[in-house]
């Protein structure tokens, strides 16, 4: 069984999908209706106490191969090239920034762009990574019971969505030279989650960087110009 949630690109709204129907629980007898209130309330104490421990220890980072993050790196790669854009280059501090968001999120069960309170250039600049322009994020959350899925099979499901969602797709094939990317895995109960990040950025105009390769020629600005003798 698999559901799924994603996160549109920065700066647009955050879209939720969940395919799993909740199912609310059975009513059963009530042990308030046969004791005391006194008594209620020590029994749900003693029981928060045996059970909190043991529910903390089944919430847990699970190992994800590095090779998961270099598979988003090269798929991205691949469809840019595919339609005629420049590749991309992977930033090491940038794909820092992303693994630490991808952990954070996995972590907590949050979502968004903002969830640890600031947005992803803010995180970029605290880091102190060095860019010209935030093309954008995009980032996807999926788990599966009672197993963890392949750590490929999850970033390849990741970029499937990207592909097809137009927020998604257009920080794919933006003007960017570089891209970080951070993958992370955690264990809620039975259900092992993934949440995949990437982050697009231009650093054509930081000091000592690489020009892309098969950089396109920018777009016209004006349109007009090119009907001008």
């Amino acid at each position: 069984m698999l559901c799924r949630v994603v996160g549109l690109q920065f700066g647009l709204q955050t879209r939720f999908i969940s395919p799993c129907p909740f199912t609310p629980p059975k009513r059963t007898n009530s042990i308030a209706t046969r004791m005391p209130d006194t008594r209620q309330v020590a029994l749900l104490s003693l029981a928060i106490g045996l059970l909190g421990p043991a529910a903390a220890a089944r919430a847990q980072q699970f190992e994800v191969p590095t090779v998961a993050g270099s598979a988003i790196v090269s798929a991205t790669n691949d469809y840019r090239q595919q339609k005629g854009l420049a590749l991309l280059r992977q930033s090491t501090p940038a794909s820092q920034v992303a693994q630490a968001y991808a952990t954070y999120l996995a972590r907590t069960g949050k979502t968004g762009h903002g969830a640890d309170g600031r947005n992803p250039a803010e995180r970029l600049r605290a880091a102190g990574v060095k860019f010209c322009k935030f093309r954008g994020e995009n980032w996807h959350r999926s788990w599966t019971r009672p197993r963890p899925a392949p750590a490929g099979a999850a970033a390849a499901k990741a970029m499937r969505f990207w592909k097809k969602s137009p927020g998604h797709e257009r920080a794919l094939s933006s003007a960017s030279t570089e891209v970080g990317v951070g993958v992370a895995g955690w264990r809620h109960g039975n259900q092992w989650y993934y949440v995949e990040v990437q982050m697009f950025l231009d650093t054509s105009c930081v000091l000592g960087a690489v020009p892309a390769l098969n950089n396109p020629p920018p777009p016209e600005r004006n349109p007009r110009r090119l009907q001008l003798p």
